[in-house]
């Protein structure tokens, strides 16, 4: 005797739909979650691999201020240094530019910015070839190198400025950190670059020595 075929009836083929749409959606959930967290780990590390190139490009930048001499428009004869918390001016090669013995002014900076989410801060790099002068006037060196200067962007959404302080010994060879460093006769024994609190989680605290002045360390201790 012969079995007769018999094909799905309506019922069991809307479960079979029911169940296709329902092993779809748990596939395209997971895929999206995959994705999700994919992303958002790249994105952590392209944020750790740009911290880490900033922090070293910063770092080599505040280990190469010169130990030159000027004398500034109130006749003060100086080292070729200017800093306060949100600044600082130094004269330093660059190789990165030229491979020449060109000296350069630098001028690390910081500048509010108005972004989409409120008020916001960057630090740039600004620069231009070192030409001594008679009188050495920091402020208009400061716009020369606005106006005039190359620049790069190093840091930019920052929630507060950054804040440089200068390392300074005393005759009777104490050490002290200072806000400013203007008219002294020679560098800072260390410079120290502190971040905004809310970034201190991703970016540490820089502490560098210029070159020049490495000495004084090993003579602390």
């Amino acid at each position: 005797m012969k079995r007769r075929l018999r094909g799905f009836t309506l019922i069991e083929l809307l479960v079979a739909m029911m169940l296709a749409g329902l092993l779809a959606m748990l596939a395209y959930g997971g895929l999206h979650v995959a994705l999700r967290s994919w992303t958002s780990a790249e994105s952590r590390q392209q944020e750790t691999e740009r911290s880490y190139l900033t922090q070293s490009l910063l770092r080599r930048l505040l280990e190469s201020p010169q130990e030159l001499s000027v004398s500034d428009d109130d006749g003060v004869q100086q080292v070729a240094f200017f800093g306060d918390e949100e600044q600082v001016i130094f004269v330093a090669y660059l190789p990165a530019l030229d491979n020449e013995e060109q000296l350069y002014w630098v001028h690390l900076v910081q500048e509010k910015q108005i972004t989409a989410k409120g008020l916001a801060w960057q630090l740039e790099l600004r620069y231009m070839p070192f030409v001594e002068v008679e009188e050495l006037n920091w402020t208009l060196l400061a716009d020369t190198l606005a106006s005039e200067g190359g620049r790069k962007m190093l840091v930019e959404g920052l929630p507060r400025a950054w804040k440089f302080a200068y390392l300074a010994r005393s005759d009777d060879g104490e050490l002290e950190w200072q806000s400013q460093w203007q008219q002294q006769s020679g560098l800072p024994v260390l410079l120290r670059l502190t971040p905004p609190r809310r970034r201190k989680a991703g970016v540490a605290e820089l502490l560098v020595a210029p070159r020049d002045m490495a000495y004084a360390i090993f003579r602390s201790r």
